[in-house]
């Protein structure tokens, strides 16, 4: 199954990504730029679907931003404006949050139940599943290397175990995911900031 989905972005949003990711309130006006024009150019979709004649409650998942969002970032980071390009790299990751609870929704209204959470591949689940779900969802704009690297970027996989219970939803996902180096938990340092201003947390002026 195949459902487009709608990228979004709340107000309340902006105050969080400074905070979560290291930016200054003098960044805010550049996130907002960025944000219209990630907006303008992701094309979220996600896929899903049961593995036969396995259990009816597990559902295989892909969920993207779609190519756009990489083609843009790439563009900040060839005229060497890495700033710009973390920016892009920190909204994508609000955006793809914010699919996932559009894919949440869309699953419930084909299923009656929730997602009970997500088995990432790479960390719960073997890479080598990939070719599992590939198999299963057929998606037509998403492809993997051998290393098992999605493309677009911005797309994850993963199993979910479908519920019939709210509070056990994907929205208490983090109590048990062993991402501990998520950039959702409080405190942690980006990968992108890393990369950008080196091992040590830099202040700017």
């Amino acid at each position: 199954m195949r459902e487009t989905l709608q990228p979004y972005m709340i107000e309340s949003a902006y105050r969080q990504i400074l905070s979560r990711y290291h930016f200054h309130s003098t960044d805010e006006a550049e996130i907002r730029f960025l944000t219209e024009r990630l907006l303008q150019t992701a094309s979220p979709v996600v896929y899903f679907g049961r593995k036969v004649p396995e259990g009816e409650s597990r559902l295989a998942v892909l969920v993207t931003l779609g190519i756009g969002v990489d083609n843009l970032q790439e563009t900040y980071t060839a005229r060497g404006e890495l700033m710009e390009s973390y920016m892009i790299e920190c909204i994508a990751m609000e955006l793809l949050k914010n699919a996932y609870e559009q894919a949440a929704d869309i699953i419930y209204s084909h299923c009656g139940l929730w997602m009970g959470g997500f088995d990432f591949l790479g960390d719960t689940v073997p890479l080598e599943k990939m070719e599992e779900v590939f198999a299963i969802l057929k998606p037509e704009e998403i492809s993997y290397n051998q290393a098992y690297m999605l493309t677009p970027k911005k797309t994850v996989a993963f199993y979910t175990t479908l519920t019939d219970s709210r509070k056990a939803a994907y929205c208490n996902v983090c109590s048990t995911c062993s991402h501990t180096k998520c950039v959702h938990r409080r405190g942690n340092l980006t990968y992108g900031y890393q990369r950008i201003y080196g091992e040590h947390k830099v202040e700017r002026t």
